[in-house]
């Protein structure tokens, strides 16, 4: 029966193709489409109506999705886009995932990153993590508590730490956090000086090498290391970052000229920034803006880099660079006024007088300091420039309630001359007169008198009689 079938199928198989298939002329069956060639250029593919997402389900499951965005977040994070990063692990952080402990843990490390130390520990803390999870993060955690002053637990989760972490991490590698932790639940004078006592640079390997060092730069320890950086080897040497350290331990000791041997070919950060502090204590100006603007191209956050260039770009006269650098800087709350206050300058500089207004307007709608004289300064100027006598007439009265004269006498002229903006802004020259100079060189011969038209004495003694401001004699 089924060899029965299979024929069937066969023949009609054949009779089909019998139908469909083009013969040619020595009886046989054409598989090539007809005039292709010169139809080239009008066939296109079939639209594909689902994608590969959509067509395989199992494959894209919900789980390959979040692992995904755990691994957009990583990336985030390791370039400092925390705000990026919260995108994704918000979203994570309220769907039911296998995966929500490495949520937690990224989250924590974002929030320590942001400086929100007590959100950190929180997200740190919860029982997903108290599990296989701890060892990872109970070195994050410790420093949380370190900055937040928490004693009462600090000395029993280092030790726990410590237990977990004992088959994973280097002994060398605990040096830190342990003088961390020292320094607040134990502190005492010298304790800063522990861990570089009988400590040979030389017989390290570079990873510890450079942990010891930074840890000296951190401490202020400088002069303990320094005796030892002639006895460190060509391997040791040959490592870029070993001697960007070393330059700079160097360099906080003073000695200048042996730190920029070190860091001379270097293209780091830190040695770009270093390089531009020479040249600043050379007084080479131009030099040091061009190794900080190098520093930004190396590392575009580099906040060492932006508080050195700014000054600079504006004894320069760089006002377009400066301030978008000043866009840049990562201000604190405290000082988020200060920034913006500073691009307002720039701006003010640049000539670009609306936005420097528009930066102004957000200073006085968020902090009461906008009423201080170097906002009120650079608003009454901005508002000059624009032909805004309103602006012009408020910002400059409240510069001259603080003592600046040259806003006093701007109020004065706005209250005499409505156009003035106008008028000083005009490109010819305006006619002035010198009279002043002339007055001012004449000399006057004779003294000047005065005509007395009523006697002093008079009216004392007609007020003597309506008040006796003189006791009388017969009085007493």
């Amino acid at each position: 029966m089924k060899f029965i079938l299979i024929g069937l199928f066969l023949s009609t198989l054949a009779q089909a193709a019998r139908d469909v298939l083009p013969i040619r002329e020595d009886g046989g069956y054409s598989l090539a489409t007809e005039n292709l060639l010169s139809r080239r250029g009008e066939l296109v593919p079939p639209p594909v109506l689902l994608d590969a997402r959509e067509m395989n389900r199992v494959m894209f499951s919900e789980l390959q999705e979040q692992n995904e965005d755990l691994k957009r977040v990583k990336y985030f994070l390791l370039n400092g886009e925390t705000r990026l990063a919260q995108v994704h692990l918000t979203k994570l952080a309220y769907t039911k995932t296998k995966l929500r402990p490495v949520v937690y843990r990224y989250l924590g490390i974002m929030n320590f990153i942001e400086g929100k130390f007590q959100r950190s520990l929180d997200f740190l803390s919860k029982k997903d993590l108290d599990g296989s999870q701890y060892r990872k993060i109970c070195a994050l955690k410790i420093l949380n508590m370190v900055v937040l002053d928490q004693k009462h637990q600090l000395e029993n989760e280092w030790s726990r730490c410590m237990l977990e972490n004992y088959n994973h991490f280097n002994e060398g590698n605990f040096v830190w956090l342990d003088i961390l932790v020292q320094m607040k639940i134990n502190p005492r004078p010298g304790l800063t000086k522990v861990p570089f006592k009988k400590i040979r640079l030389s017989a390290l390997d570079n990873n510890q090498l450079k942990i010891y060092l930074k840890l000296a730069l951190y401490l202020n320890q400088e002069a303990l290391i320094e005796p030892q950086i002639s006895e460190l080897d060509l391997t040791q040497m040959e490592d870029v970052e070993v001697r960007d350290l070393v330059g700079h331990i160097l360099f906080r000791r003073g000695a200048l000229a042996k730190s920029y041997k070190f860091i001379e070919d270097l293209k780091t950060p830190n040695a770009e920034n270093m390089k531009g502090n020479l040249y600043i204590l050379r007084q080479k100006y131009e030099l040091a803006y061009a190794q900080f603007k190098l520093a930004l191209e190396q590392k575009q956050n580099s906040q060492n880099a932006m508080e050195r260039i700014l000054p600079l770009a504006w004894l320069l006269g760089d006002w377009s660079e400066g301030s978008k650098i000043a866009e840049r800087v990562i201000a604190a709350p405290q000082t988020q006024i200060n920034k913006m206050t500073l691009m307002a300058a720039f701006l003010t500089q640049k000539g670009d007088y609306q936005k420097a207004s528009d930066v102004m307007d957000a200073i006085i709608q968020r902090s009461r300091r906008g009423t201080e004289i170097d906002v009120t300064q650079l608003y009454s100027f901005a508002g000059l420039m624009q032909n805004k006598p309103i602006v012009v007439k408020k910002q400059a009265a409240a510069s001259c309630a603080q003592y600046d004269m040259v806003n006093c006498w701007l109020s004065f002229q706005m209250d005499q001359w409505e156009s003035f903006p106008l008028t000083i802004r005009r490109a010819e020259n305006l006619p002035q007169r010198k009279e002043w100079e002339n007055l001012s060189n004449e000399l006057i011969a004779e003294s000047l008198k005065e005509v007395v038209y009523v006697n002093q004495l008079d009216i004392e003694e007609l007020d003597d009689k309506l008040i006796q401001l003189i006791p009388n004699a017969k009085n007493q």
